[in-house]
């Protein structure tokens, strides 16, 4: 079986961001099982030049970006299955050009399901930088369905229950949760965490790097208001900065400058190892992931931390906390205010974080492995329909 999982814009360095790791990750469980795939790689980008590469003896592929030539792209190298990824959006285009594509079409949705609310946040705060946000909140989820079975596809999986369940039933529908790693197995390295003085301090932690969409300024605004309420316990953050292909650091730091607290507020940039990361997790009282719209289903961060059994924080994002919900701690509406209500609620409440903590343990103590995850993606196209 030769199989092409379709992308955009993976680049060296965003190996570990999703949505390119659950197709990395798939494509490695199929090449284990004996399948020729391949990560298929098109670009909107104009910061990046495309080129082929390998990952953990994955090919990545540049590929064509207009459907027509992605079609008779995919034709001309004789793939038997086609994985697009489609995220919502993509239902306000016009995919007649994959009626050429004469392969078995499976789609998949990257992107998950942008809440109104959240949208129009990420615009009030970052105007014209929230468009494609602001379209997959506004378009309705139907569409991609209809269209894409108009042009012959057959199947496609959500990366979360919450999303696969706004689709319809145009196609076979499928949830296939990205996979966790055997992050809990990971033995801690402590040396940067004994550096900065942090062992056996009560901190939160924010890990990630600084984009507009992670709500990382929101989260020093609201910080510095809990901060104030609460001097007399002594609040601390951590803010570990992923130096993430195209991070933004200007607004991060001038947000940083104004606080009345930033004594409080503990910046590393040094580039972590994954025991050294996996040590902060471990100490952290909890982890703030205070995304405004979550990117691409599930960020493994969450996954990384609950292993840890360490709660997080988070604003409501539809398929993500949905299906997290017990091992976070949900500040509703994306708001400063309810961010800092948040985090001090939690701050005062031991028996909440303790309980979160065992929720996340039991949460992801059942939650597939990438071997099973792409087992799942494999069975859509070998398993005979009734």
């Amino acid at each position: 079986m030769k199989v092409g999982l379709h992308t955009v814009d993976l680049f060296p360095g965003r190996e570990r961001l999703m949505p390119f790791r659950t197709v990395l990750e798939v494509a490695k469980v199929m090449n284990a099982y004996g399948w020729e795939a391949d990560v298929l790689n098109s670009s909107v980008s104009t910061e990046h030049n495309i080129k082929n590469f390998k990952w953990q003896g994955v090919k990545v592929i540049e590929c064509p970006r207009n459907f027509g030539e992605l079609s008779e792209w995919v034709n001309n190298r004789d793939y038997d299955t086609f994985y697009f990824a489609a995220t919502i959006r993509e239902g306000l285009r016009n995919l007649s050009a994959f009626q050429k594509m004469t392969c078995r079409k499976v789609a998949y949705i990257p992107s998950g399901i942008t809440p109104k609310w959240n949208a129009f946040q990420l615009f009030r705060y970052y105007g014209i930088f929230a468009k494609a946000w602001m379209l997959e909140a506004a378009t309705p989820k139907m569409w991609i369905t209809q269209k894409l079975k108009r042009v012959g596809f057959t199947d496609i999986i959500g990366l979360t229950e919450y999303t696969s369940l706004q689709l319809g039933n145009a196609l076979s529908t499928h949830t296939i949760y990205p996979g966790k790693d055997e992050f809990e197995e990971i033995e801690t390295d402590e040396s940067v965490l004994k550096k900065n003085q942090l062992k056996g301090k009560r901190f939160y932690l924010f890990t990630g790097a600084p984009g507009q969409v992670r709500g990382s300024q929101l989260l020093l605004k609201a910080f510095d208001k809990f901060a104030e309420q609460n001097k007399n316990t002594q609040p601390k953050i951590v803010f570990l900065m992923r130096n993430d292909v195209g991070a933004q650091y200007d607004l991060f730091f001038k947000t940083l400058d104004t606080m009345h607290n930033k004594d409080c507020v503990t910046v590393l940039r040094s580039q972590l190892t994954i025991p050294q990361l996996k040590a902060f997790m471990m100490e952290a009282y909890a982890v703030v992931l205070p995304f405004i719209c979550i990117p691409a289903e599930i960020p493994i961060t969450y996954y990384e931390v609950m292993s840890c059994g360490t709660p997080i924080i988070s604003f409501s994002n539809a398929g993500t906390t949905e299906y997290l919900k017990d091992g976070l701690k949900v500040a509703a509406k994306v708001s400063v205010n309810n961010l800092t209500k948040a985090l001090s609620e939690l701050w005062n409440n031991k028996n909440e974080r303790d309980m979160l903590a065992v929720k996340a343990l039991e949460i992801m103590g059942m939650h597939p492995t990438w071997e099973q995850v792409g087992t799942d993606w494999m069975k859509i196209v070998t398993e005979v329909k009734q």
